[in-house]
């Protein structure tokens, strides 16, 4: 995990140089940068804010007030600086961590740690650790501390142990979570099939129920009169026959 002097540094290099002496810059939006101008010409400015350098339009720019910049003051007292005065740098890289030029503190930190590799306050500071008596870069020094590298975060390997246990465990929810919804779904469309094949058989037997009505009684017992009467029905009697006796 960073030291708390990596942390500060890092936090100081995304603030930038936000403080009273700077050059401003004041935008037509209502924004403002502070910093050191670079350049300026009739179409941008450059400038730089100690964590990097920016652009702006002249377009978008409603005023520049130019000052004496932190910035500055950490270039003019560096440059008076002696190389090997490890004391010196290391006060002038705590001075630009303070007033917010995260770039510039490591760089004076980088520059005392050259005068004397082994001076626990510069190590300390750029994040490096003290391993078997030697020091060490940060991303060494956790290695050899046991650490684990994950998603950008130094960690224990219990706890790498852990969250992974945890993904697991969410990966098999997730995927009993789908599965389940897809039996559902396929049990729903079963079931629409069988409510489908029911209206079909229900339509097919009130179809042949209403064909069995329109068929005729005699329909069943041969063919009957094309016509039937409708007139008096008249029966008429038979011949009579002579009786014969017998002798």
């Amino acid at each position: 995990m960073p030291t708390p002097r990596t942390a500060v540094l890092v936090v100081a290099a995304a603030l930038g140089c936000l403080r009273a002496g700077a050059d401003e810059i004041y935008l037509k939006s209502g924004g403002q940068f502070s910093g050191r101008i670079i350049s300026r010409t009739a179409t941008a400015v450059e400038m730089d804010i100690g964590a990097g350098k920016i652009g702006v339009p002249m377009s978008s720019v409603l005023r520049i007030e130019e000052g004496h910049s932190t910035l500055q003051e950490y270039e003019e007292r560096a440059s008076r600086q002696p190389p090997g005065d490890v004391d010196a740098w290391i006060t002038l890289g705590d001075w630009a961590a303070e007033q917010g030029l995260g770039a510039q503190a490591r760089e004076a930190y980088t520059r005392a740690l050259a005068a004397s590799p082994s001076d626990r306050r510069a190590n300390e500071a750029l994040g490096n650790m003290q391993i078997d008596g030697r020091w060490v870069g940060e991303d060494e020094g956790y290695q050899a501390r046991g650490f684990v590298r994950f998603e950008g975060q130094w960690i224990t390997p219990v706890e790498h142990e852990a969250i992974l246990r945890e993904r697991a465990a969410e990966d098999q929810r997730e995927h009993q979570r789908r599965e389940g919804e897809l039996r559902a779904r396929e049990a729903d469309a079963r079931a629409q099939e069988a409510e489908s094949r029911a209206r079909e058989a229900e339509a097919k037997a009130a179809e042949a129920n209403s064909a069995q009505e329109g068929i005729p009684l005699w329909y069943g017992w041969g063919a009957g009169p094309s016509n039937w009467s409708t007139g008096q029905v008249v029966v008429r009697p038979l011949p009579a026959r002579p009786i014969v006796v017998p002798r």
